[in-house]
C-alpha cells in the first residue's frame, strides 16, 4: 500500500492477469453447471483466459527489471537465447499438432495460441530461476507458483482431447493460484523490490546451465522425434539452431568485451592507486617534517617565555616583602597568580616536547602513593571549596611504588584538579587508594559534565579538549592527560577512563 508506483506495476499486472483467468474459470464453470454443456470451442472464455498471459508474464518481466535484470545488453541476449530455444520446443511438439487434428479454422487458431502464450511464461520462468532477485520467501513462492501453472498448462496441451473438468490438472492450477496470493501477502514481498546493484548479470552456474540447454535444444528435438518415428521438422529446428548459434556468438563477443574493459579498467585504477600511494607518501612526510617543525617552535617559545616568566615571579616575591598597602598587594597577587599559571603552561609545553622526542628518563626511588595522595588533596582543598566541590578521600595502606615522585605527584594534581574544574557546584569528587593483585591502584572520581562515548577514545591525545568543555570556555590546553598517560606508562603502569555524559567521570591508575 505504501510503495511507490513502479514498485507496485508488476503486483498489479499479477493481480489484473489471475482476474482474467479467473474470469475464464466463471465463464466456463457456467456452461459446465447452469447449461450442462462444454463451452464453444472457441469462447469468450478463451479470450479472458489468452489476454491473462501476456499481464503475468509482463508483471514477471517488471519485476525482473526493478530488481536490476533484464536492463543490460547481456541481460537481454539471454532472454532472447532461452525464447527461441523454448520456441522450438514449443512449436515443434505442442503448436505443429494441430495444424494436422482436421480442427476448423477458428479453433486451430485458438488451440495453437494456448502453447504459444505459454512461451512467455516458460521465458519468465527461465529468468526467475536465474534473475537478481534475493531468494527471499516471497521470491520462492512465485516461482513455484509459475512453476505449477506452466506444468499444468504443458500437460493439458498434450492430452487435450482427454481432458474433464474436474481433472486432477485442475489441482495444480488452483494450488498456483493459491501459492501466487501467498507471495502478495508474505512480508518479504516488501523486499522483493530492491534493486541488485550489478548492471550486469553474472554468468552463474544456472544461466550457464539454461544457455547450454537452449543450444542443445536443437539436435535434442531432432533426435527425440526420430526415435519416436514423427515427422522431423529439420528446416525449422536448423533455422532455431543457427539463430541461436548467433546469439550466442554475441553473448560471447560480449563477455570478451567485458573482460578487457575490466582488465583496462584494473590497470587504470592499479596506476591511479600507485600515483595516489606515492602521494600519501609525500604528503605523510610534509607532515611529519610540519610536526617536528611546530614540536621544535613550541619547545623555543617555550624556552623564551620561561626566563622572563621565572624572573617576574622572583621580582613579585620581592615586592611583596616591601608592599605594605593592601590595594598593591591584592594586584601583586593577581600578577603571582597568573605568571604561575603561565609558568606551568610552559612547563607542560616543554614536557609533551621531550615526550614527543622520546626523552623522558626517570629518577627512581620508592615512593609512598597514598601519602602523594592525601597531600594532593589538601593542596587542592581550598580550590574545591572556593567551587563548592565536596573533595573525599578514601585510602589504605598500600606498598611503596618504584618510580620519580615528582612526576607521580602530577599525574595526581593533574587528575584532582580536573575534578574539581569539571565539577559543578555542589557535585562531589572522591579519591580511592588501594591495592588489588600485586598493583596500587588510584580512582578519581567526579559527579561533573562527563565525556561522550565517541570522544573518549581521543582523551589522551595531545592538545584534546572535548565539546562540552569548548562549550562551556573551560580553560586548559589539553595536555594534562597526554602528559599523566606517558607518566604512567613509563611507570609500568596503565591509565583508563568511564564516562557516562551528564552524570561523571572516573580514571583510574594501576601502579606496579
Amino acid at each position: 500500500r505504501n510503495a511507490e508506483a513502479p514498485e507496485r506495476m508488476p503486483w498489479n499486472l499479477f493481480a489484473l492477469g489471475i482476474l482474467l483467468e479467473v474470469a475464464g474459470d466463471a465463464i466456463f464453470a457456467f456452461y459446465e453447471i447452469r447449461l450442462d454443456r462444454e463451452p464453444p470451442a472457441p469462447s469468450v472464455a478463451d479470450a479472458f483466459y489468452l489476454a491473462g498471459y501476456p499481464m503475468l508474464a509482463l508483471g514477471i518481466f517488471l519485476l525482473l527489471r526493478r530488481l536490476g535484470g533484464q536492463t543490460s545488453r547481456a541481460a537481454v541476449l539471454d532472454t532472447v537465447i532461452i525464447g527461441v530455444g523454448v520456441g522450438i520446443v514449443q512449436w515443434i511438439f505442442f503448436v505443429d499438432p494441430f495444424e494436422h487434428m482436421g480442427l476448423d479454422r477458428a479453433e486451430r487458431i485458438v488451440a495453437m495460441a494456448y502453447p504459444a502464450v505459454d512461451t512467455l511464461l516458460l521465458v519468465a520462468l527461465a529468468q526467475l530461476l536465474v534473475g537478481p532477485g534475493r531468494r527471499t520467501l516471497s521470491y520462492r513462492l512465485l516461482l513455484v507458483s509459475v512453476a505449477l501453472w506452466v506444468v499444468a498448462d504443458e500437460l493439458y496441451a498434450l492430452d487435450v482431447s482427454g481432458y474433464q473438468g474436474g481433472d486432477w490438472i485442475d489441482a495444480l492450477w488452483m494450488l498456483s493460484y493459491v501459492t501466487w496470493a501467498a507471495a502478495a501477502l508474505e512480508p518479504s514481498m516488501a523486499r522483493l523490490a530492491e534493486a541488485d546493484r550489478r548492471a550486469v548479470p553474472r554468468l552463474t552456474t544456472p544461466r550457464l546451465v539454461l544457455l547450454a540447454a537452449a543450444l542443445l535444444t536443437a539436435p535434442t528435438v531432432i533426435a527425440v522425434e526420430r526415435f519416436a518415428h514423427h515427422r522431423v521438422h529439420a528446416l525449422f529446428a536448423a533455422g532455431g539452431s543457427a539463430l541461436i548459434a548467433v546469439l550466442v556468438l554475441l553473448r560471447l563477443s560480449g563477455l570478451v568485451r567485458s573482460v578487457e574493459r575490466a582488465r583496462r579498467d584494473e590497470r587504470h585504477a592499479r596506476r591511479d592507486a600507485e600515483f595516489a600511494q606515492r602521494l600519501l607518501v609525500v604528503q605523510n612526510e610534509q607532515l611529519r617534517e610540519l610536526d617536528r617543525v611546530k614540536d621544535e617552535f613550541l619547545s623555543s617559545v617555550s624556552h623564551e617565555l620561561r626566563t622572563p616568566l621565572t624572573s617576574i615571579s622572583g621580582y613579585v616575591e620581592l615586592l611583596h616583602e616591601d608592599v605594605t598597602d593592601e590595594e598593591t598587594r591584592a594586584h601583586l597577587q593577581v600578577v603571582e597568580r597568573n605568571a604561575e599559571r603561565l609558568l606551568a603552561l610552559v612547563n607542560d609545553l616543554l614536557f609533551a616536547a621531550r615526550l614527543q622526542s622520546g626523552r623522558l628518563e626517570l629518577e627512581l626511588e620508592h615512593v609512598d602513593v597514598r601519602a602523594l595522595v592525601e597531600q594532593s588533596v589538601e593542596a587542592a582543598r581550598p580550590r574545591a571549596e572556593a567551587a563548592e566541590v565536596d573533595l573525599v578521600v578514601t585510602s589504605a595502606a598500600v606498598p611503596p611504588v618504584n618510580g620519580e615522585r615528582i612526576r607521580l605527584e602530577q599525574v595526581i594534581d593533574n587528575l584532582v584538579s580536573n575534578a574539581i574544574k569539571f565539577t559543578p557546584a555542589h557535585g562531589h569528587v572522591a579519591i580511592d587508594v588501594g591495592a588489588r593483585d600485586g598493583t596500587v591502584c588510584v580512582e578519581v572520581s567526579d559527579t561533573g559534565i562527563g565525556i561522550s562515548e565517541e570522544e573518549r577514545t581521543h582523551l589522551f591525545e595531545r592538545f584534546f579538549r572535548s565539546q562540552a568543555v569548548l562549550e562551556k570556555q573551560i580553560q586548559g590546553t589539553g595536555l594534562g592527560l597526554y602528559i599523566s598517560k606517558a607518566i604512567v606508562e613509563a611507570h609500568g603502569g596503565q591509565i583508563g577512563v568511564r564516562s557516562e555524559e551528564g552524570r561523571g567521570t572516573t580514571f583510574m591508575i594501576e601502579l606496579p
